[in-house]
């Protein structure tokens, strides 16, 4: 099998597949390939092992009192949460940080009258008074990413969960940028759904899901009983089993290949800068490890992208989900970017096949490209 393309740095789009995981996942397609909700024995015997995966996921998530919810990616279980709830509290309200992923932002345009946005300038040092300030009468559910796709911030929900628990309004987390990347204990995060997709951390496209603590909400899916009735569809066992290999591979160097990408990280930042040093950086020192979202003002970030993958080096504007749409990021203008610099703002997420000599080929490749 082909090693990681060492000049590929869009890993927060989608990763590399680890070769144990598409094993398993071979493995599980050709050994176990009835239904697991079929009533035969070979059937039983699929969804046994579908439960056993499930426990062995949550435990690597730190989740004792979960249950996992399969989906086909986080955009589907954020949509999933999304629509099921206002489908059953009809008058609730949502609370939406203006950082999260479209798959939850589309929420202020489809039930604008429904959806409250909480600013990202109001998000700094955010503390559970000003939350409360946010807060109306008929919220019912609030919805947070955990590392932003765009900036890369890490934030800390403990405090935010405990506070919507005690007011007993749900809380949408969308993990697909944590898992496998950040340490995770949802044990202390008592967030109602946590959602993620498996193609981020080395998994199979095609594979996602949520932890759920709460049932009260509508299938998007409908056409059979599966998933205790919360979304239809034969359960994908194989995907399962491959994403729990990949997720267990991550965390069994968590610590080490994290401080390696933050290293390849800071060593490209020190060498942009000292050629271009009025270049704004986005991300916040507590983001994401090899994350780096920078601004170019009076560029054209999507220009930079493609003359950067002529030379072999593969970054990105952004989210993938827009980009081939030559706007400023909502995101980046959220954190208080111009427009120009907005537009000239690429992103950088490096991961395990990146190396010290490839990450210094980009470096060499993008300071030819912005000063000729």
């Amino acid at each position: 099998m082909a090693s990681p393309d060492p000049y590929y740095f869009d890993h927060s789009a989608s990763a590399p597949p680890f070769e144990e995981a598409l094993e398993q996942f071979a493995f599980y397609s050709l050994n176990y390939p009835a239904n697991p909700s079929s009533a035969h024995s070979s059937g039983k015997e699929a969804g046994r092992k579908l439960l056993e995966f499930k426990m062995q996921f949550l435990k690597l998530l730190g989740s004792g009192d979960g249950h996992l919810l399969l989906a086909s990616s986080a955009t589907e279980a954020n949509n999933t949460i999304v629509e099921g709830h206002l489908k059953r509290f009809p008058g609730g309200r949502l609370l939406i940080a203006e950082d999260v992923h479209d798959s939850i932002w589309y929420a202020t345009r489809r039930h604008k009258d429904h959806a409250d946005v909480l600013a990202l300038r109001e998000m700094n040092e955010l503390s559970p008074k000003k939350l409360d300030g946010m807060i109306r009468p008929g919220t019912t559910l609030v919805c947070f990413n955990q590392v932003c796709n765009e900036t890369g911030r890490i934030r800390e929900l403990a405090g935010i969960a405990e506070f919507c628990r005690a007011r007993e309004i749900r809380l949408l987390v969308d993990g697909s940028q944590a898992v496998g990347h950040i340490p995770i204990r949802l044990d202390r995060i008592p967030c109602d759904y946590y959602s993620f997709s498996a193609h981020k951390f080395g998994g199979p496209r095609g594979m996602g899901g949520v932890v759920i603590r709460d049932r009260q909400f509508e299938p998007l899916l409908s056409g059979g009983n599966h998933e205790w009735g919360l979304r239809a569809g034969t359960e994908n066992l194989a995907g399962l089993a491959a994403a729990t290999k990949a997720l267990e591979i991550c965390l069994s160097d968590l610590v080490e290949e994290s401080n390696r990408l933050e290293k390849l990280k800071n060593n490209l930042l020190h060498a942009i800068k000292k050629k271009v040093p009025d270049v704004v950086v986005n991300n916040p020192d507590l983001s994401r490890p090899g994350f780096l979202s920078l601004s170019f003002s009076g560029l054209q970030g999507n220009e930079l992208v493609a003359a950067l993958s002529l030379s072999g080096c593969k970054i990105a504007t952004g989210s993938a989900c827009h980009a081939d749409k030559p706007e400023p990021s909502r995101i980046i203008m959220a954190t208080g970017r111009t427009e120009k610099e907005a537009i000239g703002t690429i992103r950088i997420s490096l991961g395990r096949g990146n190396t010290e000599e490839s990450v210094e080929e980009l470096g060499r490749v993008l300071m030819k490209t912005l000063t000729g």
